[in-house]
C-alpha cells in the first residue's frame, strides 16, 4: 500500500509512505522535551520524504513509518510535527 500525505500548503515536505502488511520490527524513541520513557511503536513500513527549498536542490530522505494510536501509519517526520521532537533510538 502507498499512502501519500499531501502536506500544508506552506510545507515543503512531500511524503509517500510505503506500507507493507506487517515487518514484525518495533521502533524504540524517546522525547527530547524529556516528558516521557522510552516509547515503542510497531513499524509500518518506509516514506520516501522530498524536501524542497527555494533555491535549492530537493533532498530526498527515507523515514521509518510507524503506527500511532492516535495518528494511525504516519512518518516519524509527520509524528514530530504533532508530538514535538523524538529520538529515534533502534528498530528491533
Amino acid at each position: 500500500m502507498i499512502n501519500y500525505r499531501i502536506p500544508p500548503e506552506d510545507s515543503n515536505r512531500i511524503v509517500a509512505q510505503l506500507i507493507p502488511d506487517t515487518t514484525g520490527k518495533t521502533c524504540q524513541f524517546r522525547h527530547e522535551s524529556g516528558a516521557s520513557d522510552m516509547e515503542y511503536l510497531p513499524l509500518r513500513g518506509w516514506a520516501v520524504v522530498i524536501r524542497a527549498r527555494e533555491g535549492e536542490m530537493p533532498e530526498v530522505t527515507f523515514e521509518p513509518v510507524v503506527d500511532d494510536e492516535c495518528h494511525g501509519p504516519i512518518a516519524l517526520g509527520d509524528l514530530e510535527d504533532e508530538v514535538g521532537p523524538l529520538t529515534l533510538v533502534d528498530i528491533s
